[in-house]
């Protein structure tokens, strides 16, 4: 985590990097036909609670517009330093400022960036922001038992389980485990 940047772009106000990847504020020209075709594609969203809307751009910029006029969010654009592409999204919040902890969420839709460590770089990234610059306390991750893929983002990023919520989430038909995960500074 020693190498990230953290610097200010004119563009937007926070701009974190690392060796693959740069995360900076999300803009409503980030809500274009790519990143709605990722929010309506069952196989990138199988995972997300936003699985159950059908997603519009014009819904999807007024969630963007909700979640960047809120103090309590950071929500952040995955870009792919080699491509310079958009990839993915990373979500910090709510922040809970009397407990000192944030929820952390994050989709890769690009298809072709799944499995190759984008993920886990864009949390280390967000986990150094979120202790080292708000001193935030605690940071935690909800999960589908079955997304092993995110499962192994956090856990590589320092997470640890904290516990399983049986037969919580409905995935496919049936209830599934959910899996809560987190990571205290230390």
């Amino acid at each position: 985590m020693g190498q990230n940047k953290i610097r200010k772009n004119k563009k937007c106000n926070l701009f974190l990097e690392d060796k693959h990847i740069s995360l900076r504020e999300i803009e409503l020209s980030d809500v274009t036909k790519t990143y709605h075709k990722w929010m309506n594609d069952p196989e990138v969203t199988q995972y997300l609670e936003s699985r159950f809307k059908t997603w519009s751009l014009k819904k999807l910029r007024s969630f963007v517009r909700k979640i960047k006029s809120s103090p309590d969010y950071i929500f952040l654009a995955i870009i792919s330093k080699e491509k310079n592409k958009h990839i993915g999204n990373i979500k910090l919040g709510p922040i809970n400022r009397n407990h000192n902890f944030a929820d952390i969420g994050i989709i890769i839709g690009e298809k072709s960036f799944w499995g190759k460590g984008f993920a886990t770089e864009a949390i280390r990234l967000v986990v150094d922001y979120a202790f080292n610059r708000l001193k935030l306390h605690k940071l935690t991750a909800g999960s589908y038992i079955n997304n092993i893929a995110s499962i192994k983002a956090f856990k590589k990023a320092g997470f640890l389980v904290e516990g399983i919520r049986k037969k919580h989430l409905f995935y496919n038909g049936s209830y599934v485990d959910g899996l809560l995960l987190g990571i205290v500074r230390k």
